[in-house]
């Protein structure tokens, strides 16, 4: 029998420890469990199914479950019980950082990817948000990888969103402010960057091989207050946020 949780939007979660090892039982089960929400008048049903599990998807998208989402052993599945049920979107957007970096030299931390994707010569350093990151510990973590300069994030600049992006998603591109902590470059992750430089800052918005995309946001972070991160009390998070990031 599949045990379920009951969330609170009128919906079962199955729980993924009590799926059926073979695909004959698994089927007879969810069967069962589709007949009782319907009787319940519940909204959704939802499915985690590891790859170990992978047979059963077949199963579970004859008894009308659709994707949702994937990571690389899970896939998530959802079913209608209630045909105007909302299902939530599904993951929308990638998330990258960028880092405006600028020393008491007047100079611009500036990297070179080992391949070029675009026609500028040097880009800001930055990289994308991984699972759980926080938008300060990405940026800081970036900066360090790709130049080894140890930097503390100052301000957020701005943020952009833009579409289409990788797998025909949307990006929010980050962008924020650190103070260097540290001069000496030491690129960590030479897979990716081919070189790395403090560049003067005079120099870059004068340089044609300088996209005026970069120019600007440098510009716009030299000009701008920004937004600060502020720092909730544990008592105004949501039960069970682990952490929050407010920027105003």
């Amino acid at each position: 029998m599949l045990q379920v949780q009951e969330d609170r939007y009128n919906g079962l979660i199955i729980e993924t420890e009590t799926i059926q090892p073979t695909v004959s039982e698994f089927e007879q089960a969810l069967t069962n469990l589709l007949q009782e929400a319907q009787k319940n008048q519940k909204n959704l049903i939802w499915l985690d199914l590891t790859t170990k599990r992978a047979s059963h998807i077949a199963v579970a998208t004859k008894l009308d479950f659709i994707f949702h989402n994937c990571e690389a052993h899970r896939i998530t599945l959802v079913h209608r019980v209630k045909p105007d049920a909302y299902i939530p979107v599904p993951p929308t957007h990638t998330i990258g950082v960028g880092a405006v970096v600028i020393n008491d030299n007047n100079e611009l931390l500036m990297v070179r990817d080992r391949i070029h994707t675009s026609s500028s010569l040097y880009k800001l350093p930055g990289g994308m948000l991984e699972h759980a990151d926080e938008f300060a510990q990405t940026v800081e973590r970036e900066v360090y990888e790709e130049t080894g300069i140890i930097a503390t994030l100052d301000k957020a600049v701005g943020f952009l969103n833009s579409h289409p992006f990788m797998y025909n998603k949307s990006n929010i591109y980050a962008i924020f402010q650190l103070t260097a902590q540290t001069h000496e470059i030491n690129v960590i992750d030479t897979y990716e960057i081919e070189k790395a430089l403090w560049m003067n800052i005079d120099e870059f918005f004068a340089h044609p091989e300088m996209s005026e995309f970069q120019k600007r946001i440098v510009r716009f972070a030299l000009e701008n207050q920004g937004m600060q991160l502020i720092e909730f009390e544990q008592d105004l998070k949501r039960k069970g946020q682990k952490h929050i990031e407010f920027y105003a």
